[in-house]
């Protein structure tokens, strides 16, 4: 029988390390947001380069200010609507100018919703855009930039929900919108294995951001109750996979509150 002692840290070991995210450029849609926020405290903090943009100037000034308090950390913000093109189209020149290019893109704009019938045209329309249509246009502008760069082992990382599987009623626009994330995530990873770009589909249960129709203290109360996700654990769960080495793919992670709503 062999005695030999390993010499070598198990394979992967010194990828998933501090140094993970040292120099890569990352973009964070919905970066004013609670989960988009603290995933750039987070980022910036392991020296990556974080653009963040979100429709709310005040929202994005608060997120930078806090990695900025934290310490080092390279970080600017670009106020944008991204549902629509021309905020698409501005928040890409950012990333053009001040990232030079991009590495990780990070989706988690959002919006809640209401029933279909209870809903006027403009409001149903402003949920898909936002939380659908906005991904998609993001992520291909993403990829386009990986690929002239002539990288591999970028990263696609968006954010859905479970409600695509719990279908509660009140949800019906909401659920069309991240059951379009869903099915454009699971069936757009498969066209990217080829150029090594992996893609991650982040599916949280109730978190208990701003999003939610409840005042920050009850949202509180939520949380402490196990009823609601602090986004700090999504961000987590986004970082686990941001920093998994190259050839291993996180497909989908699903995370939700103990006591999660289910109808």
């Amino acid at each position: 029988m062999s005695t030999e002692t390993p010499t070598s840290e198990p394979i992967g070991t010194m990828q998933t390390s501090m140094g993970a995210l040292e120099g890569k450029r990352v973009l964070i849609t919905g970066g004013g947001g609670g989960v988009g926020s603290a995933v750039a405290l987070r980022m910036a903090g392991q020296g990556a380069r974080v653009l963040i943009t979100d429709r709310d100037d005040a929202d994005l000034r608060r997120a930078v200010n806090e990695v900025r308090a934290a310490g080092p950390g390279e970080i600017e913000a670009v106020v944008a609507d991204a549902s629509d093109r021309s905020g698409t189209d501005t928040v890409f020149e950012h990333v053009d100018s001040w990232l030079g290019g991009l590495d990780i893109l990070i989706a988690c704009t959002g919006v809640g919703s209401g029933p279909l019938m209870e809903m006027d045209d403009d409001g149903w329309r402003n949920v898909i855009e936002t939380n659908l249509v906005s991904y998609v246009a993001a992520t291909k502008a993403a990829i386009d930039r990986i690929k002239a760069q002539g990288g591999t082992n970028g990263m696609i990382i968006l954010v859905g929900s479970i409600s695509v599987h719990i279908k509660a009623v009140g949800e019906s626009v909401y659920n069309a919108s991240k059951g379009g994330v869903a099915s454009f995530a699971e069936t757009l990873r498969k066209e990217l294995m080829e150029d090594q770009i992996r893609l991650t589909l982040i599916e949280p249960g109730a978190i208990g951001s701003a999003m939610q129709p409840f005042s920050a203290d009850v949202r509180d109360k939520l949380m402490q109750a196990y009823e609601m996700l602090p986004p700090t654990e999504v961000a987590d769960a986004i970082m686990f996979a941001a920093t998994r080495p190259p050839g291993v793919d996180v497909v989908t992670l699903r995370i939700e509150p103990l006591h999660q709503k289910i109808c």
